[in-house]
C-alpha cells in the first residue's frame, strides 16, 4: 500500500501560499475543523471550531489540541497532543548544529535559499496491527533534503504516538501506563475494606495506597509491566532506521540511542547518537551521520529542563505544564545525513520495520510496522494548489504542473508510482511522467 506523503509547495511557492512568512512567535494560523481547544505557545488557547486561531503573537491549535507553531516551509507533520509550546514541524534550514536547542527554536524561525531545497519536506505513515489508536499511525518520519552551508544532507525525524511510549516518567507518569492513573490500584476496593498498611521506612512516598500522596501527583512504576521510569528509558530504547538509495537498495541500517548518563551533559545525560549507548552502525558508514537528537535531550539540554527522576506533570491531554512549557512528552528521534553517502544513485528513502521501546504502554515492547497512508488532516498541501501526494513543478516557460513527490513509499519500494519516473536534472526532486 502506497503511503499518502504530507505535500509541500516548494521555497517561494510555500511562502506565496501562506502569506507572511513566521518569524519569532509573530505568526497567524487559521484552524482547522475541529472541537474543543488546545494550548498554544506560552500558554495561549486557540479557538479550534474551523476558524482563526489566537493570533496575539502566539498560534492557536489546529483543532486537535496539539497548538504547534509553524513556519510556511515547513510540513504539517504528525499532529498527536504531547509536543509542548515549543514543536514545529520538520522545516528546511535547521542543520546539525542546531541538535542542541530546545525543541521548534530553529524552526520557528529558519529561513531559506528555494534552490537550497533538493527534495521538498514531506511525512511518512507507519503502522501496524497492535496500534491502539487505528486513526492514526504509530509512527511518522518527516524528511527533507536540502543543501546547508554548501554541504548536501538529509534531515529525518521519527516521532513515535504516544499511546506507544512518551516522555512521562517516574512519579508523573501517566496517560496510559499500567499501574498509573485510573489503572493504579490506589486504595480500597470498596467503602468496607481497611486501607492497605503502610510499609515501614515508606510513610509520605507519593502515591502509595494507604499513604498520603502528593497533589497533583500519580504513581509512580509498579510491579511488573507497570509504570514508567527515566531509568526505563535510559535503559534501552532507541529507533532503527534503515536508508534506501535512488534504486531501492537498503545502503544504511543504524539504530540511534535515545539517552545515555554522560557526565559532560549539563543535565548529565546526552543522547549518543549511532555511536554509543543503544545506538550502533548495522550497515554504512558511521562518518555518514552528520548529527543526531532526541526530544528527550532537547528537554533536558536543550531546554535546561534538568527532571531526571519526575516529568513534568502533566494530564491525559498532554497540557504543557507551566514550569516547563516546551516539554515535548512525545519520543522524538533525529538524525542528519550526508547525502553524498548514496552514491550516483541519490537518496531513496527512510523506512522502519518496527517501533521500539522498553517499557512500552502495550502487551509488546517491539512491535512490527508498515507503511500505511497518513491520516487526511495530516496530508494537506500548503496552500491547497495541489492534490495530496503531489507538489509543483516549475517548467522552464514559467509555467507550473502538479506532479508526484518521489519515495512516497510506493508499491515495491519504487521512487515514483506507475507512469512517472525521477527527473535526473533535479537530482530526484521530483516524479516526472515517462
Amino acid at each position: 500500500m502506497s503511503v499518502r506523503n504530507i505535500t509541500y509547495l516548494t521555497g517561494f511557492l510555500a511562502f506565496a501560499a501562506a502569506g507572511t512568512a513566521c518569524s519569532g512567535t509573530s505568526s497567524t494560523d487559521s484552524g482547522s475543523p475541529g472541537s474543543g481547544a488546545g494550548q498554544g505557545k506560552g500558554g495561549t488557547t486557540g479557538a479550534s471550531s474551523g476558524g482563526s486561531s489566537a493570533t496575539s503573537g502566539n498560534s492557536g491549535s489546529s483543532g486537535s489540541g496539539s497548538g504547534h507553531r509553524t513556519n510556511p516551509s515547513s510540513t504539517s507533520g504528525p499532529q498527536w497532543d504531547g509536543s509542548g509550546t515549543g514543536y514545529v514541524p520538520l522545516t528546511p534550514g535547521c542543520g546539525p548544529s542546531t541538535a542542541s536547542e530546545c525543541t521548534g527554536d530553529c524552526e520557528a524561525t529558519a529561513t531559506t535559499d528555494p534552490g537550497s531545497i533538493i527534495r521538498a519536506p514531506a511525512t511518512l505513515c507507519f503502522s501496524g496491527p497492535e496500534d491502539p489508536t487505528p486513526d492514526d499511525p504509530l509512527a511518522t518520519i518527516e524528511q527533507v533534503i536540502e543543501v546547508i552551508g554548501g554541504k548536501r544532507m538529509i534531515h529525518l525525524r521519527v516521532t513515535f504516538d504516544p499511546a506507544f511510549v512518551d516522555n512521562t516518567y517516574g512519579a508523573n507518569a501517566c496517560c496510559g501506563w499500567p499501574g498509573t492513573g485510573d489503572d493504579a490500584d490506589t486504595g480500597p476496593a470498596d467503602a468496607g475494606t481497611d486501607p492497605a498498611p503502610a510499609m515501614p521506612g515508606m510513610a509520605g512516598m507519593p502515591g502509595m495506597p494507604g499513604m498520603p500522596g502528593m497533589p497533583g501527583k500519580m504513581p509512580g512504576k509498579m510491579p511488573g509491566k507497570g509504570g514508567h521510569t527515566f531509568d526505563d528509558l535510559v535503559g534501552s530504547d532507541h529507533v532503527e532506521l534503515l536508508l534506501t538509495d535512488g534504486v531501492g537498495n537498503t545502503v544504511m541500517d543504524f539504530k540511534v540511542d535515545y539517552i545515555t548518563a554522560d557526565s559532560g551533559s549539563a543535565c548529565g545525560y546526552h543522547d549518543l547518537g549511532v555511536s554509543g549507548g543503544e545506538g550502533k552502525m548495522i550497515l554504512g558508514d558511521a562518518s555518514a551521520v552528520l548529527g543526531a537528537s532526541t526530544s528527550l535531550d532537547r528537554n533536558l539540554n536543550g531546554c535546561g529542563y534538568c527532571y531526571t527522576t519526575d516529568s513534568p506533570a502533566t494530564d491525559e491531554l498532554y497540557t504543557p505544564n507551566a514550569d516547563a512549557p516546551a516539554w515535548d512528552y512525545r519520543v522524538v528521534y533525529e538524525v542528519w545525513l550526508d547525502l553524498d553517502a548514496f552514491g550516483s544513485a541519490g537518496f531513496g528513502q527512510a523506512y522502519i520495520t518496527n517501533v521500539h521501546a522498553s517499557p512500552s504502554k502495550l502487551d509488546n515492547n517491539t512491535v512490527e510496522v508498515t507503511a500505511t497512508p497518513c491520516p487526511m488532516d495530516w496530508d494537506t498541501p500548503m496552500g491547497g494548489a495541489c492534490q495530496p501526494n503531489y507538489t509543483v513543478y516549475l517548467q522552464s516557460e514559467g509555467k507550473s504542473a502538479c506532479v508526484p513527490i518521489p519515495f512516497a513509499n510506493y508499491p515495491d519500494m519504487k521512487p515514483c508510482p506507475e507512469g512517472y519516473e525521477l527527473d535526473t536534472a533535479t537530482e530526484g526532486k521530483y516524479c516526472l511522467p515517462i
